[in-house]
């Protein structure tokens, strides 16, 4: 089984937001992936996938790496969601 390192792009109110991936395989309609973000992934509808989970996620959604390595997520996570991490603080 080949896997590659590829990029989840998921739109915010921010922009898009690039994470790194790992595809470990694929269906017909999506992609299995592997979070490779030291932070985990927020998905849409409240999802969250933590570091080095699988989860099944559409084919529209993976890209290749950008040229700017600055665009990746770190997995950061201000706390403004309530119920992701705990408590909400005041940043």
């Amino acid at each position: 089984m080949n896997t590659a390192a590829k990029c989840l792009a998921l739109e915010t109110w921010a922009g898009r937001r690039y994470y790194a991936v790992e595809v470990v395989g694929e269906t017909p309609k999506k992609t299995r992936i592997r979070v490779l973000t030291p932070g985990g992934v927020m998905l849409p509808k409240g999802r969250y996938v933590p570091h080095g989970e699988i989860a099944l996620v559409p084919k529209h959604a993976i890209y290749a790496m950008p040229a700017e390595s600055h665009k990746i997520e770190h997995g950061y996570y201000n706390g403004h969601i309530s119920g992701f991490g705990g408590t909400v603080d005041a940043r």
